[in-house]
C-alpha cells in the first residue's frame, strides 16, 4: 500500500510539479523568446515558398485549400511574431499574462501541419511537416507535463483519426506511430523538468548574488572594511606586488570580561584609527574578532618600511582606556605578486603563520 502511495505521488509530481511563480515567469519569458525566434523564422520560410510557387507558376497556387493554408500558416506566425516581441519588449503586464498564446499558436500551427501532411498522404507523398511541426514545438515551447499530455497524444490522436476516416490509415504502422507519440511526450515531459530545474539554479544563484550583495561591507566599530569586503577586492590585488599584514590582539577576551565590552570597542577603534592613519585607509579589514588584515599594495621598500615602523611606535604606546596597561599584539608578515585569489589566499595564510610563530 505505502509502494502504492509512493507510486501515486511519483507519477503526480512528475505530470504536476510544484514551481516557484518566480521560475515559471522565467519558463513564461522562454516560451516567448521560443515562439518570437519560431514564428519570425517560419513566416519568411512560408513566403519565401509562397513566393517561388508564383514566380514558378506552381500547380499549387492553383489549389485554394493549399494556398489559403500556406497563407493561414503565414499570418499566424506573423500574427503570433507581433504579439511575442510586444509582450518582450514593450508591455508591462507580467509573462504570465501571455501564457495561453503558446498553447493557442500550438494548436493552430498543427492544424496547419496536420492539413499539409494530410494532402501529402493523400497525393502519396511523405508526410513529414506535421511530425517536423510537433518535435520543434516540443524542443524549442516548455508546457506543464499534463498539458503538454493532452496537446501531444490529442494531436497524434486526432491526425490518426483523419487519415483512418479517409482510407483506414492504412499506410501507418500503428505500432511504431503510438511509439512516436509517446517518445515524443517523453521528451516533452524531460525537457519541462530539465529547463525547470535550470531555471532553479539560476534563481537561488541570483538569490545568495543578491543577499551577499546586501551584507555590509565596512565594520563600524574600526572604520575598516570587514573581511565580505575582501571577496570584492580580490581582483584589485592581482599581478600587484603586495605586502600582507596579519595582527591579533592577545588576551582580547579578558580584556572584554575585566574591563567590559567598551573599552575592548575602544581598542578596536584605535587600533582602525592607527591603521589608517599608519598604514593604508583603503586596503586594511577587520578579520575577525579580535584580527586584522592589512595589504600595502605596489610601495618601495623603503615607504612601506618608513609605515610600518611608524605604525609599530604607535602600537607600542596602545593601552587599556582608563589605564596604563599597555595593549599587546602580534603580527606576522608576508610578501608576494599574487596570479590570481589562491595566491592571494596562500599569502594570507603565510602571514597568519608568521603570526602564530611570534605569538
Amino acid at each position: 500500500m505505502a509502494t502504492f502511495s509512493k507510486l501515486k505521488n511519483t507519477i503526480r509530481e512528475s505530470f504536476n510539479p510544484y514551481i516557484h511563480p518566480t521560475i515559471k515567469e522565467g519558463i513564461y519569458r522562454h516560451n516567448l523568446v521560443a515562439l518570437r525566434i519560431i514564428t519570425l523564422l517560419s513566416a519568411i520560410f512560408d513566403s519565401l515558398v509562397l513566393i517561388v510557387w508564383i514566380i514558378t507558376s506552381n500547380p499549387l497556387v492553383q489549389e485554394k485549400a493549399v494556398l489559403d493554408n500556406m497563407v493561414y500558416a503565414i499570418i499566424t506566425c506573423g500574427i503570433t511574431f507581433l504579439i511575442s516581441d510586444f509582450a518582450l519588449r514593450k508591455s508591462n503586464k507580467p509573462y504570465s499574462f501571455y501564457r495561453f498564446m503558446t498553447i493557442a499558436y500550438y494548436l493552430m500551427i498543427l492544424s496547419f501541419g496536420m492539413f499539409t501532411s494530410y494532402y501529402h498522404y493523400a497525393h502519396g507523398s511523405q508526410m513529414i511537416v506535421f511530425f517536423t511541426i510537433t518535435f520543434c514545438l516540443v524542443n524549442f515551447v516548455l508546457l506543464p507535463p499534463y498539458i503538454s499530455t493532452v496537446l501531444v497524444l490529442g494531436s497524434y490522436l486526432v491526425f490518426y483519426l483523419i487519415l483512418f476516416a479517409y482510407d483506414g490509415a492504412s499506410r501507418i504502422h500503428l505500432i511504431n506511430y503510438v511509439m512516436l507519440a509517446f517518445i515524443t511526450l517523453i521528451g516533452s515531459i524531460h525537457k519541462y523538468h530539465m529547463q525547470g530545474a535550470e531555471l532553479e539554479r539560476i534563481h537561488r544563484i541570483e538569490t545568495m548574488n543578491e543577499m551577499l550583495q546586501n551584507v555590509p561591507i565596512h565594520d563600524n566599530i574600526t572604520a575598516l572594511k570587514n573581511r565580505y569586503a575582501l571577496r570584492d577586492d580580490f581582483n584589485s590585488y592581482h599581478n600587484h606586488h603586495i605586502i600582507v599584514i596579519m595582527l591579533d590582539i592577545n588576551d582580547f577576551d579578558k580584556i572584554n570580561e575585566e574591563y567590559g565590552t567598551e573599552a575592548g570597542d575602544q581598542i578596536l577603534s584605535n587600533i582602525g584609527s592607527l591603521i589608517k592613519k599608519h598604514l593604508t585607509d583603503s586596503h586594511s579589514y577587520r578579520y575577525g574578532s579580535d584580527s586584522f588584515l592589512i595589504i600595502l599594495q605596489d610601495l618601495e621598500v623603503d615607504i612601506a618600511m618608513q609605515r610600518l615602523s611608524g605604525w609599530e611606535k604607535a602600537m607600542a604606546v596602545l593601552s587599556i582606556p582608563d589605564t596604563d596597561k599597555p595593549v599587546h599584539c602580534t603580527s606576522g608578515y608576508s610578501h608576494g605578486t599574487p596570479r590570481d585569489e589562491e595566491d592571494l589566499r596562500l599569502l594570507i595564510e603565510a602571514a597568519d603563520r608568521k603570526r602564530k610563530d611570534f605569538s
